[in-house]
C-alpha cells in the first residue's frame, strides 16, 4: 500500500504538489524582465560609444576643412585661431 502512494506522489509533477505554490512563473518573469534590461543597457553603451566616436569623426573632418581653409588663404590667422578654439571648445562642451 505504501508503494502505491510513492507512485503517485512521484508520477506528479512537481509544481502539482504545491513545492513553489506557482512562483515557477515569477521567476520565469523575474528572468525575462533581467535579461530585457541587460540587453536594454548594453544596446545603451554601444550606441553611446558609437555617437561619440561620430561626434570625434565630425569634429576632425571640420578641423581638418578649417586647415585647408588657413592654407588656400580663405581665411586669415585670426579667424583661423578663432574657429578652431571654438570647435575645439564646442567638443569638449558637447
Amino acid at each position: 500500500m505504501m508503494t502505491a502512494f510513492m507512485t503517485a506522489i512521484q508520477m506528479q509533477s512537481w509544481h502539482d504538489r504545491g513545492l513553489y505554490m506557482g512562483m515557477h512563473w515569477l521567476w520565469w518573469i523575474f528572468w525575462i524582465f533581467a535579461a530585457l534590461i541587460l540587453a536594454w543597457g548594453l544596446a545603451s553603451l554601444v550606441s553611446d560609444r558609437a555617437e561619440t566616436r561620430r561626434g570625434a569623426d565630425r569634429s576632425r573632418a571640420a578641423e581638418e576643412e578649417l586647415r585647408t581653409r588657413y592654407a588656400r588663404g580663405e581665411i586669415d590667422e585670426d579667424e583661423f585661431i578663432h574657429r578652431m578654439n571654438v570647435l575645439r571648445d564646442t567638443a569638449v562642451g558637447g
